[in-house]
């Protein structure tokens, strides 16, 4: 074991060989520290981010429920008041993410950078708290060595002065060991004694050195140690304010746009009004709507309806028939809705056919060739407006041509269905609905004869729609 093992072992005080060091390592830990506040900061950030958009993302899932869902009026009102606080709350929060980042976050990488210096292996500051210790301990640290190579020698001394007299007093009382011999060893041992004699003076003498020396000692490495307590204090001072400033950045209560959100929802949760939204489910959907009760009608051949609209029928019974929304399969994503922009003129062959005579209202003796027994053909017919199914008419001029009763309404359900439209349409006239895919609205009543239905979106406007454009939800 070495002279410095036997130094570091017996004590662990700043002021022993090297124990510095922890003093020093203190400065290097300070930049780690400052590297680890700002990783803490940017992953706070980072969790205030993620809150707002999770908040903005539930916001947008349940508006999007409430334009499609069954709530009206202003209890409506009250769940869209809700979403509001989240939507304000989330724009807070990543305020709060964005100052952490653009105050608190540079001012730590700033004033690191201001106050340590890298070098090629170490900080500047930790070298010169390193180098000022090393100056001022290696004086003593020379004493210090000189005092324990001195003792260990005393010690050593002492150990064979007291072996040696030990054969002495056994030589004495023994009558066979030569004269001869007992003077040698008398002499080794008169020679020991000396010995111990003076390597205690140079033990004491090196003691009391550094003894003389211990208070310039102390206060070389008091200075040093001083100039590091310093430069920890200006980072605990420094961290001390950065925590403030996290301290404003998190604290939303300060903030007057916080208790505003709050009185915002209160206010609006206190306008629900349950007379008001009843008096308009009354008036839109209950007892206090319109109704067009039946009443006494002459009956007019002239003035027959062929469609609900009670449009005038452009069919020429010397033309023939006008077949409407003919296409190919796959050619086109919707189906013929009961309007039609285009119409193809089939001219019926003047064939009929012998096995028809006992069907009334014959349609046309016109037969699809095999080709053209691929196209999807809506069921009824238009002219130039909506759609109609030829009800015991002859566009032939037979002579059974009688007329009928226009087209019925059908019965409102009893309980609305949720349907979803699978594709587009625009309405043409104004009193039916326009709709994208994918939107929902309630079915208010089966589809009529000539296929249109009546239907009530989110604003409870009700207006009809074709009824091969949706789809219930429940079997989606």
């Amino acid at each position: 074991m070495s002279i410095h093992d036997e130094m570091t072992a017996t004590s662990d005080s700043f002021w022993e060989i090297g124990k510095y060091s922890r003093t020093v390592k203190r400065c290097d830990n300070g930049y780690k520290l400052c590297d680890n506040l700002r990783q803490l900061i940017e992953q706070r950030a980072e969790i205030e981010k993620g809150y707002s958009k999770n908040l903005l993302g539930w916001t947008k899932k349940w508006n999007d429920f409430l334009d499609k869902g069954p709530e009206y009026g202003t209890t409506q009102a009250m769940w869209r008041g809700l979403l509001e606080e989240a939507n304000s709350t989330a724009e807070l929060h990543t305020v709060v993410a964005e100052n952490l980042m653009q105050k608190v976050y540079q001012g730590i990488k700033s004033w690191q950078k201001e106050n340590y210096h890298k070098s090629m292996m170490h900080y500047k500051e930790t070298k010169e708290f390193d180098d000022g210790f090393k100056k001022a301990q290696k004086p003593w640290e020379k004493k210090y060595t000189k005092v324990m190579s001195n003792r260990k020698d005393y010690h050593n001394a002492c150990k064979a002065e007291k072996s040696t007299a030990n054969q002495v007093n056994n030589m004495r009382s023994d009558d066979s060991v030569a004269l001869d011999t007992k003077k040698k060893m008398e002499e080794r041992l008169s020679k020991c004694q000396q010995e111990v004699a003076g390597l205690k003076d140079k033990y004491e003498a090196s003691l009391n050195d550094i003894n003389n020396y211990n208070a310039k000692y102390i206060e070389d490495m008091t200075e040093i140690f001083q100039k590091s307590q310093e430069f920890e204090k200006k980072r605990i001072e420094f961290f001390k304010s950065t925590f403030y400033d996290l301290h404003q950045c998190l604290d939303l209560s300060v903030d007057p746009r916080f208790p505003q959100i709050y009185t915002d929802l209160h206010n609006v949760i206190g306008k629900t009004n349950s007379d008001q939204d009843l008096r308009w489910w009354s008036n839109n959907n209950g007892s206090d709507m319109a109704m067009n009760w039946p009443q006494f009608e002459e009956y007019s051949p002239d003035l027959q309806s062929i469609s609900k609209k009670e449009r005038k029928s452009q069919l020429h019974s010397n033309d023939g028939i006008t077949i409407t929304s003919i296409r190919h399969k796959g050619d086109f994503p919707a189906p013929a809705s009961p309007h039609t922009g285009d119409t193809l003129n089939r001219q019926s062959s003047n064939k009929t056919n012998d096995s028809d005579n006992g069907r009334n209202n014959q349609r046309s003796s016109y037969q699809p060739t095999g080709y053209e027994q691929e196209l999807e053909e809506p069921s009824e017919q238009a002219y130039n407006g909506r759609t109609y199914q030829e009800q015991d008419s002859n566009p032939f001029g037979n002579e059974d041509t009688g007329s009928e009763d226009s087209p019925k309404e059908s019965p409102r359900l009893a309980d609305p269905v949720l349907v979803r439209a699978v594709f587009d349409y625009e309405a043409v006239e104004q009193d039916e609905f326009s709709f994208k895919c994918g939107e929902e609205f309630y079915k208010l009543s089966e589809e009529d004869e000539l296929g249109w239905c009546k239907g009530r979106k989110a604003d409870g406007e009700e207006k009809l729609y074709p009824a091969n454009y949706v789809k219930p939800v429940s079997e989606l």
